[in-house]
């Protein structure tokens, strides 16, 4: 489930929800103006706040932005199980933030590798570069497909029933089958209609999804 980073009520209710992984997030969930308040919050709960079960992911701002260098700066101390990249859609991109995180891992003297990465595949490019992106690094256990900001970058026009979006979805499952990575699928952002969020898990299910993304929760026991 996403959590907007800004808001420590909200993280402190979803650490005792029992979630799979809690994606306390940094971008999209995000005002402008609350970013840098963010870090220091998701900082202060990573190493304060018990989640139990819960993996604790944090998803950084775009490499493009200018921001993710010193968001992974912020939050890595506070030793969070992954990083969520969003945009993900080069190899390079994947392995800049590896670098970071693998020298924070030697000057914090912990175990290599051990904080994970899962990548957003979320544009046209993403999915053609997808297998050169999947063999990057040994940190990625994980591919979200990120729907919204798929269907603006490719120009698709999003409907209720999500044909359109089968290949993509297929896509992402396959790569993940083949290099060895859980394939998690795309939130619904109506979150009010729990048919529909069922049918989607369904079909999620049907399709070789692992997991799927939530933004409330309301949704979860779904």
């Amino acid at each position: 489930m996403y959590v907007p980073g800004s808001d420590e009520n909200k993280i402190n209710k979803a650490a005792g929800l029992g979630l799979d992984g809690a994606i306390l997030d940094l971008e999209d969930g995000v005002a402008f103006n609350k970013k840098d308040e963010a870090r220091g919050i998701i900082r202060q709960v990573l190493n304060s706040v018990d989640f139990g079960r819960t993996e604790r992911l944090v998803r950084i701002n775009p490499l493009y932005s200018g921001r993710a260098q010193e968001d992974l700066l912020s939050v890595l101390p506070g030793r969070p199980d992954a990083i969520v990249i969003p945009k993900a859609d080069t190899p390079q991109i994947v392995c800049e933030v590896d670098e970071i995180i693998s020298a924070v891992e030697q000057e914090q003297g912990w175990q290599p590798g051990g904080i994970a990465l899962a990548l957003l595949i979320e544009t046209a490019a993403a999915f053609v570069n997808l297998a050169a992106i999947c063999q990057t690094s040994l940190r990625v256990q994980a591919l979200i497909f990120g729907a919204e900001d798929f269907c603006a970058d490719a120009g698709v026009t999003r409907t209720v029933e999500a044909k359109e979006l089968l290949f993509a979805r297929s896509s992402l499952v396959m790569h993940a089958a083949a290099f060895g990575m859980q394939a998690i699928d795309m939130v619904q952002i109506n979150y009010r209609d729990n048919e529909l969020l069922e049918r989607e898990c369904l079909e999620a299910v049907q399709l070789g999804f692992s997991g799927k993304t939530v933004v409330h929760p309301g949704q979860i026991e779904m």
